[in-house]
């Protein structure tokens, strides 16, 4: 008897889901699809200083290209950078001197990345050659472009040398001060400055385009370390974590010794 009952085949519509059922289903998916599509199209954002550009965005096409996740980079003068980040939700992740960063004022950071440490040099222009950083105390070499010192480290660390080496008083009134350090590389390309002080990041990228640079003694600025500062609240966007781990491995340190980091 419990045999044939189990044989018995169930009456018709027994296990029938209702049509409003399948639509409701139906559009549910649907909206999750969208959902999850949005959030894997959703890019990293990062952003740096100027300085740092060349760097920055090979990293950030390294990474694109291993992990698949779209990347969106933007440089300026920290203070730009800064402002900026603090206005979007969207920049995850800011490149910049950790001393810098970490007094940013109201924009706080959850962790810093290590990048490495930068490095100053005294560049000049094709044509011109200077022996030493000492050279500058010559009024032959009339225009010295210079950072901004309130918003690039390279600005500070030039003023630092420039009063530790006991040229400051020399060069008084040849200094020409602009925002950022593609500004002075710019105007060492034109010719437009006779020495300027840049990073040596940049100073390689420009090394077939400018006379030449020699290395200051780090004794005699601050340490510069490069950072990739994570935003605080936003440390769990997509792609973030990720890019922590890529930061630290073979590909990217080698980027970044190739760019004098």
């Amino acid at each position: 008897m419990l045999l044939s009952r189990l044989k018995t085949p169930c009456a018709p519509g027994w296990l029938r889901v209702p049509q409003e059922w399948h639509l409701l289903l139906a559009a549910l998916l649907i909206y999750v699809g969208v959902v999850l599509q949005a959030v894997a199209a959703e890019p990293l954002t990062i952003a740096a200083g100027a300085g740092y550009k060349r760097p920055v965005a090979e990293l950030a096409a390294a990474y694109e290209r291993s992990a698949g996740i779209k990347v969106e980079t933007f440089f300026g003068n920290m203070g730009q950078v800064l402002a900026q980040t603090a206005q979007s939700e969207r920049v995850a992740v800011v490149f910049g001197d950790l001393v810098f960063l970490e007094n940013a004022g109201e924009l706080k950071f959850a962790r810093f990345l290590p990048a490495g440490k930068g490095r100053l040099v005294l560049a000049w222009p094709t044509g011109r050659q200077l022996a030493s950083a000492q050279a500058l105390a010559d009024p032959a070499v009339a225009r010295i472009a210079l950072p901004d010192v309130r918003h690039a480290v390279y600005g500070k660390a030039g003023s630092e040398f420039l009063d530790r080496s006991g040229l400051a008083d020399k060069v008084q009134g040849r200094l020409i001060t602009v925002a950022t350090v593609p500004q002075v590389s710019a105007y060492l390309v034109s010719g437009e400055v006779d020495a300027g002080f840049i990073n040596l990041t940049d100073a390689l990228g420009l090394r077939e385009r400018i006379g030449g640079y020699i290395e200051i003694d780090p004794a005699l600025y601050g340490e510069i370390r490069i950072v990739g500062g994570v935003v605080a609240g936003r440390e769990d966007q997509p792609g973030v974590a990720e890019f922590g781990s890529f930061l630290q491995g073979a590909e990217a340190r080698a980027i970044l010794s190739r760019h004098g980091l």
